[in-house]
Parts: structure tokens; sequence; C-alpha cells
């Protein structure tokens, strides 16, 4: 068969979405509750301590900051073993900059 265009963006897509599914249920299902997890938390979080009389915009801040130490951590690592431990707590920061934002929305600022 040729090389055309479209079956080279056929290999692509089928490259890109092949280790997805090539996945056991047990990695993909560890990773999904990581991700609703994270939206989880911090949504209840949030929730919690909004209703205080604390500064919401130190918050936001503290939040922010804990997500981007979560980043030089993981980026920072060589452990292949561990590899799932990193990309939950990746899909974990992922949930929660979600649900960051997604408040953020809901407030209206």
């Amino acid at each position: 068969m040729q090389k055309t265009k479209f079956t080279k963006l056929v290999d692509t897509v089928i490259r890109t979405i092949n280790p997805f599914i090539a996945d056991s249920w047990s990695k993909r299902s560890i990773l999904l509750l990581s991700l609703l997890l994270g939206f989880y938390f911090t949504n209840s979080i949030l929730s919690f301590l909004l209703d205080k009389s604390i500064n919401t915009i130190l918050l936001a801040i503290l939040i922010l900051l804990i997500m981007e130490i979560s980043i030089r951590t993981t980026l920072l690592s060589n452990f292949t073993k561990l590899s799932i431990i990193i990309i939950s707590i990746n899909n974990f920061r992922i949930g929660s900059t979600y649900a960051l934002i997604l408040e953020a929305f809901k407030l209206g600022s």
C-alpha cells in the first residue's frame, strides 16, 4: 500500500492511542482514580475553606505552590520502576488544577 498523507495520519493516531488501549485495566483505573481524587480533594478543601474567613488568594497561591513542587519533583526524579506512582501524582495534580480553575470560574474571578 502506498504511503499517503492519510495513511501516515492513521499510523500516527494508532501509535498515539495504542499505549492507552494496550495498558492493563489496573493501570488505567489507578490513573483515572488519581485524576478524580485530585479533583475531589481539591474541590472539597476549597469548598470547606471558602466558608471560613481565610484569604482565598493565599489559599490559591498555596495550592499552586504545592502543584509546582510536585511538578519539579517528578521532573527531577529518574525512577523508572515507580513510573505508575509518578504518573498518578501527575494525574492528581491535573485533577486538582481542574478543580481550582473550575472553582475560579464559579466564583467569577
